[in-house]
């Protein structure tokens, strides 16, 4: 079994148990179980039924496709928002918010808001560009240390998001209205997507800003020009999701700080 593998069987199964002594109802519970028993399901088929070269390639693509599987977990913990805690993540933004407008001017610019829109948008395919990226640069045997990095850095945040229940910022009024973002077409498939697939809270820290910035710090370690690519699109992701009041300041800053910690400590463990 390779390392990514036993890090994703090992979260899933610790979210599913931790299922059974959280105040849940039963239904919930067993919806978290099954999530659980997807992954070891798929990684042991995909390990038993493929052979070979062709065998290894599913098992290197197969993470993305269970990547959120923690997070869906996740979401079936959240009951509603904690006001506490949701308050203290707003009172973060004050400064933040203050500095951004002196930056950009205003949160209404429709430039500003199309470049962090879009580049908001790029944070579901830019897992799986990376690991294409790595093929590209002939570097595959790398493949299970990306995904390591990757999957720790956000199977981290799904598993800290079950006890910081909070909305994002664009479903409080108060908190929305105090940062207007203008509206364009990229916003609107933004929310879309969201609107269909995410939990409806917040994760904390933010999981897509911490798998794109740990996709960005693995990518620096064997193709140094394509990760400073992606370290720019990944900042940029992380701005987008500020401006764009899916996060809070916080959970944005912790994303990328707690990414930068697992890339540290994995490259001391496998010595990369």
């Amino acid at each position: 079994m390779r390392g990514s593998e036993w890090i994703q069987i090992v979260f899933v199964f610790g979210i599913g148990l931790l299922a059974w002594v959280r105040p849940l109802e039963m239904r919930r519970r067993l919806r978290i179980a099954l999530l659980a028993i997807i992954v070891p399901a798929a990684i042991l088929t995909a390990r038993f039924a493929f052979h070979g070269f062709a065998g290894s390639v599913v098992r290197d693509w197969l993470p993305a496709a269970l990547l959120l599987v923690p997070y869906w977990q996740a979401g079936r913990f959240f009951t509603g928002p904690d006001a506490g805690i949701q308050k203290w993540l707003a009172q973060t933004d004050e400064k933040a918010l203050h500095v951004f407008r002196r930056i950009i001017g205003s949160s209404e610019n429709g430039g500003w808001a199309r470049y962090f829109e879009t580049a908001y948008l790029m944070c579901y395919p830019l897992v799986p560009i990376g690991l294409a990226a790595l093929y590209l640069g002939h570097h595959r045997a790398a493949a299970d240390f990306y995904w390591i990095v990757v999957v720790l850095a956000s199977d981290i945040c799904f598993a800290i998001t079950i006890f910081v229940p909070a909305l994002p910022p664009r479903s409080v009024p108060d908190l929305a209205s105090s940062f207007a973002v203008a509206a364009n077409h990229v916003r609107k498939l933004n929310l879309e997507v969201l609107n269909r697939g995410s939990i409806q809270a917040i994760t904390f820290p933010s999981a897509h800003v911490a798998s794109t910035t740990a996709v960005a710090l693995v990518l620096t370690r064997f193709l140094p020009v394509t990760g400073a690519i992606f370290l720019a699109i990944a900042a940029s992701i992380a701005i987008g999701a500020f401006l764009g009041r899916y996060h809070y300041f916080l959970d944005v800053a912790l994303g990328a700080i707690e990414a930068a910690a697992v890339f540290l400590v994995c490259c001391l463990v496998f010595r990369r």
